[in-house]
Formats: structure tokens, sequence, C-alpha cells
């Protein structure tokens, strides 16, 4: 005890307590996130979505497949890309799809390979 007596008389003894300004800029951003991330994933609609329904392998340099895409009051650009059985990717397609378009109708797209495909996956929507 008398070494922290010293301690304290020479350095000084530093409080561990938080000042206010910082709890209350942490509470800030803490709400502020916790505000986005509900926004974001309850309220906010999607600005464009593609989903892959099935695909099939027409000839060893095709493969066809069946999609659904969602896009708001603006236009997409959406990618799929074709896989080989060994996980490469052997085949690349993008194709437009116009503004306010609806899930509910299926559409189609076919892409070229390198060599056979065995699976065609939606890679994702870019708005023009």
């Amino acid at each position: 005890m008398a070494q922290t007596t010293k301690m304290d008389e020479r350095y000084g003894r530093r409080g561990s307590k938080l000042r206010p300004s910082t709890i209350v800029l942490a509470s800030a951003l803490l709400l502020g996130f916790l505000i986005f991330a509900i926004y974001s994933s309850f309220i906010a609609k999607p600005l464009a979505s593609v989903e892959v329904t099935s695909y099939q392998q027409v000839d060893a340099n095709h493969i066809l497949g069946n999609y659904t895409a969602l896009t708001g009051p603006e236009g997409a650009s959406c990618s799929f890309k074709a896989s080989a059985a060994r996980g490469n990717v052997v085949g690349f397609v993008e194709v437009q799809i116009p503004a306010n378009n609806s899930d509910k109708k299926a559409l189609q797209v076919i892409v070229k390979t390198l060599e056979p495909a065995s699976v065609l996956r939606a890679d994702g929507c870019r708005v023009k």
C-alpha cells in the first residue's frame, strides 16, 4: 500500500471514469447505426435483385438459365456466371433489366461457355 501511495504522489492519480461527452458520442453513434440497420433491413426496398430459378445445359458450349429479376424505378445490369464441375468460371454474361421489372415474370438467359458447365449462378445486379 505504501508503494501505491508513493506512486500516486509522484505521478498523480488518474481517474478511470469516462467523460460524459464520450458516453454521449458513443450512444449517438450506436443509435444511428441501429436506426440505419433497421431501415435498410426492414423498410427500404432493394434497388435491384436477381435469382436463378433453374438452369440446364443445352450443349457443350451453352447453358440456359431461367431467372427472375426485380428492379426499382431505374433499370439494372445483372451478371451471370457459369461454372464447370471443378468450380472454375467457364462463361459470363451481363443482361440489361428494364426499370420497374416485376419478380413475378420469368426471364431466360443463355450463357456461352468454353467447356461444359455444371452450375449457373447470378453474380449480382448494379443499378444503371
